[in-house]
């Protein structure tokens, strides 16, 4: 059978390995510990919190289908309906919110069922070897027939600028004009329930938070915490000072600084956390090389709609 490795493990890795894994040999590669990528999940202490995506909406007809399968299958459940802003949800707009159930790695780890998935190995170069692939990592390497990069954009050139692989200069231009912000997360654990308005969630309009939720109030965790996403400005100002300088200056700015309890807060830095320019075509398919794709929430479309149909349509293109 061919064997294709797909790097990364977040939902563009898995929807593609869904599609590909009955006729090929699908290997999918991530450096965590776990499945997930920004579908992540963290426990502090008693408590549980989503950490990078919080919400999944539907825009198509295609990902609507699939969300629905995920919650007959229990992986997933409606949250709210309506946009969220400074006060909470503003108004309905057709087009449900659905949370992971419990939590938003929950999805991943579904779709993971049945898949070759190796985690905890760190990938260091994606050669080109006559018609094939080497990609070298911790444990070693492995040969392929074609490759699927689903790691932001920046991180999958790297790989690849490792391996000594020239790419077609339209299809680097192309990849190298992709952009991404960043997001530090500030997750704590809150001495009671929080005064969140419903759905347990706030957009605010200014100011260095972009999003607050109370992981309680969602339905995640069995006691309050709060997960506070900085905007992109307050990221990239504050991007390299030590964490408690900022988490000193989120839990203020979000009214929580007397109420988190000590020693369970952390912070988790989101470095491609948003494509703010992304490539038109859900997915690239290099040219002048082995069979080699490029995927992700950065290609056709962002959030959790765009990192699945990506994959799927890289899928499509390396069968």
């Amino acid at each position: 059978m061919t064997r294709i490795i797909i790097i990364g493990a977040g939902l563009a890795g898995l929807s593609a390995a869904q599609l590909l894994t009955d006729d090929h040999e699908v290997i999918v590669l991530d450096k965590g510990r776990g499945v997930g990528g920004r579908m992540a999940t963290r426990r502090i202490g008693d408590a549980t919190l989503d950490h990078g995506a919080q919400f999944l909406t539907t825009h198509t007809d295609e990902f609507a289908d699939i969300v629905r399968g995920w919650v007959d299958a229990g992986a997933a459940r409606s949250w709210f309906d309506g946009q969220v802003g400074p006060h909470g949800s503003l108004r309905t707009d057709g087009h449900p919110r659905y949370r992971g159930a419990p939590t938003m790695n929950g999805i991943a780890r579904h779709l993971a069922l049945g898949l070759d998935v190796r985690t905890s190995g760190h990938v260091t170069s994606v050669r080109a070897d006559g018609d094939g692939w080497v990609v070298t990592a911790d444990a070693g390497e492995l040969r392929s027939d074609a490759v699927l990069l689903t790691p932001p954009v920046p991180q999958s050139l790297a790989l690849l600028d490792a391996g000594g692989v020239e790419l077609d200069p339209s299809d680097a231009q192309a990849l190298r004009r992709i952009e991404y912000d960043p997001c530090i997360a500030v997750l704590a654990v809150i001495d009671g329930p929080s005064s969140l308005p419903e759905p347990g969630a706030v957009r605010p309009a200014t100011g260095p938070i972009a999003w607050m939720a109370d992981n309680q109030r969602k339905g995640t965790s069995a006691v309050p915490a709060v997960t506070v996403h900085t905007s992109a400005e307050f990221s990239r100002d504050h991007w390299d000072e030590p964490d408690e300088v900022v988490m000193a200056a989120v839990l203020d700015a979000a009214g929580l600084l007397h109420r988190a309890i000590a020693g369970l807060v952390q912070v988790h830095r989101w470095r491609y956390a948003k494509p703010v320019v992304s490539h038109a075509a859900r997915s690239l398919t290099a040219v002048g090389t082995p069979p080699l794709v490029f995927a992700g929430d950065a290609f056709g479309g962002a959030a959790v709609e765009g990192a699945v149909l990506s994959g799927r349509d890289a899928a499509r293109q390396l069968r």
